[in-house]
């Protein structure tokens, strides 16, 4: 889950030791790749942070045409992505900064009202703006949802008969948005992507059940939020550098506008079969985390299908696959470190919720052994051996009176600094 990073991008000096879960050096794939490692020396933003971003925008640049199909569905290049940070030390706001200036460089109309907005409050208002017109007929609806205040929005989303969940899963899904009010609103061919921006105390504190079951919460990607890099005087990255990114930039969306169904190579189709697959499909167990990672599979898809729209190819290939592949592990890595608890085993949680909740003293061995007294102690190393592996969960020797105990101690990864 953390450690040091196996990208070469994260090598050097003035590299803090990243907390959380490490990227596979595998999603800076082909062409957005590139821009990612050329920007990364120039910002304290997380260079991962930076690709979701630069990946969710261009996804909605490309309009409705450029999709995969899996079964009966039609899934666009629409990337939702969660960047997930400390107020202080994630860097969140630097990596839209870092990003959208690329995305202005490309298309300084689309980086811009009424393509990218914010401020989402109700089902209604989402639709009020992308609603059909009859004056209209060929009105542009592609809209990049950039909210920075993210908790904001989860608290308005959870207001008795707010229609905003259902409209953003409706929105996800690629289907037609309406809402059936005294004013009837409907709007056709909508085509959102969103950026969320959210502190992981704020993000578990607003964190509905009834939305995760729901399932509006997992139509997002979630991705840990790190600074990369420690600089004093940041300048951001030279200008001549961002102006001939955004000018190739716009040549592959414009020809990626222009392709409908993307396919996959033989060798991707192998891969997809007989490895990646069943693997993103499982059920697994229930809880919040699993709900936070049911669509793993589609995900790998669509974001395969955007590496290669951006690599000028119409056909998935192994390694866009891979790339895609190993961006929805971080997600999921992601997910596990920020909802820590949710870990889907009833008795992992009890003793996790047993730990938090014995807060700075921490939780005794014989505690434990209290706790779950119908476990031998072989079972009770194991659990407490498998809390181990998720974020903020330390054991702890203490001085007593006698021999010294074994504590087990919970710091919050994600609070803030």
């Amino acid at each position: 889950m953390s450690g040091k990073p196996v990208d070469p991008m994260y090598d050097g000096e003035n590299r803090p030791e990243r907390s959380g879960p490490t990227p596979d050096s595998d999603v800076f794939c082909g062409y957005i790749g590139e821009v990612v490692r050329d920007l990364d020396p120039t910002t304290e933003a997380d260079p991962v942070s930076v690709l979701a971003t630069l990946l969710t925008a261009s996804g909605v640049m490309m309009g409705r045409n450029p999709h995969v199909q899996i079964g009966d569905d039609r899934h666009p290049a629409l990337i939702w992505s969660m960047i997930i940070g400390k107020t202080n030390s994630g860097r969140k706001g630097a990596s839209k900064g870092t990003a959208m200036r690329i995305i202005t460089a490309a298309d300084p109309e689309f980086a811009g009202a009424p393509f990218q907005i914010s401020g989402l409050s109700s089902g209604e208002g989402l639709i009020e703006d992308v609603k059909d017109d009859d004056e209209d007929p060929h009105k542009d609806k592609r809209r990049l949802v950039m909210e920075m205040e993210f908790s904001s929005t989860m608290a308005r989303s959870a207001r008795e008969g707010n229609s905003l969940p259902a409209v953003l899963r409706l929105a996800w899904d690629s289907e037609n948005l309406s809402v059936l009010t005294k004013k009837k609103l409907t709007a056709t061919n909508a085509h959102i992507g969103l950026v969320a921006h959210i502190p992981p105390r704020e993000f578990r504190l607003r964190l509905s059940d009834r939305e995760m079951a729901g399932g509006t919460y997992n139509r997002f990607m979630p991705f840990y939020s790190h600074r990369n890099i420690l600089l004093p005087l940041p300048t951001g990255a030279r200008s001549d550098l961002v102006l001939s990114h955004g000018q190739e930039l716009r040549k592959r969306i414009d020809k990626a506008r222009t392709y409908s169904l993307i396919g996959m190579s033989a060798a991707a189709e192998k891969l997809w079969r007989e490895e990646y697959y069943e693997e993103l499909s499982s059920d697994g167990e229930d809880g919040p985390l699993a709900e936070f990672t049911a669509r793993g599979a589609a995900y790998c898809r669509r974001l395969a299908m955007v590496y290669a729209l951006l690599d000028n190819s119409p056909v998935i290939e192994e390694h866009h696959l891979r790339a895609g592949y190993c961006l929805v592990n971080y997600s999921h890595a992601s997910a596990s470190y920020v909802l820590g608890t949710s870990t889907g085993n009833p008795d992992l949680d009890k003793l996790a919720a047993a730990v938090r909740n014995a807060g700075a003293a921490g939780l005794r061995k014989t505690d434990v052994t209290k706790l779950f007294s119908h476990f031998n102690r072989s079972q009770r190393a194991d659990l407490i051996k498998d809390l181990m592996e998720f974020p903020g969960f330390e054991q702890e020797e203490v001085k007593t009176a006698g021999r010294p105990a074994t504590v087990l101690i919970f710091t919050d990864p994600g609070e803030e600094t």
